[in-house]
């Protein structure tokens, strides 16, 4: 019976704990696997945002147009930027500036090529939250796929086939896409 009463305090104290405890989701950063990526529930509207133009420029560099690009960078810049202002100092800021550096170079570029090299900022500094938490993934309806031609990888809705962001020209598609899983 005192086995039972102290397992039983232990549990109390457990769940009390927990119930106090900030809820946040994490996943790993694409610079160290060893620190974790936080983010807060303030943080997951401006998620939202980011994702959403996020796949409005994804379509965009797979028509290869150029037009209205820097429009939707600069949303995902102002989202970013309040994304990183609700984060408290750490990785989950960290992600969000990096996001935001790729939105201004998104917002600057000249051709397509350089909206490309952008976009692979801005995806690889989002890639990491959602290796770790593929259920996120499902809840955005996202996929993540990577070109085996040159190993970029992105996320696209799951809807939508499979298509490469960074390919040179509309007319040659990269063909060897895999989605990850």
């Amino acid at each position: 019976m005192l086995k039972n009463n102290c397992f039983k305090k232990c549990m109390v104290f457990l769940l009390i704990f927990y119930a106090s405890y900030p809820h946040a989701a994490s996943a790993h950063e694409g610079h160290s696997h060893e620190a974790v990526i936080t983010i807060g529930k303030k943080t997951v509207v401006h998620l939202q945002t980011i994702l959403s133009t996020y796949q409005v420029v994804y379509t965009h560099l797979v028509k290869k147009d150029l037009h209205g690009i820097a429009g939707l960078a600069r949303k995902l810049s102002e989202a970013s930027s309040l994304a990183a202002k609700t984060e408290p100092d750490g990785a989950g800021r960290h992600m969000m500036e990096h996001v935001h550096a790729g939105a201004e170079g998104l917002e600057k570029a000249q051709n397509i090529q350089d909206a490309q090299k952008a976009f692979v900022s801005v995806s690889d500094a989002l890639l990491p939250f959602f290796k770790s938490w593929p259920n996120q993934l499902k809840r955005n309806e996202l996929k993540m796929c990577q070109c085996k031609h040159d190993g970029h990888c992105w996320l696209q809705p799951q809807n939508h086939p499979d298509a490469c962001p960074y390919s040179a020209d509309q007319a040659k598609m990269c063909s060897d896409i895999e989605e990850i899983k």
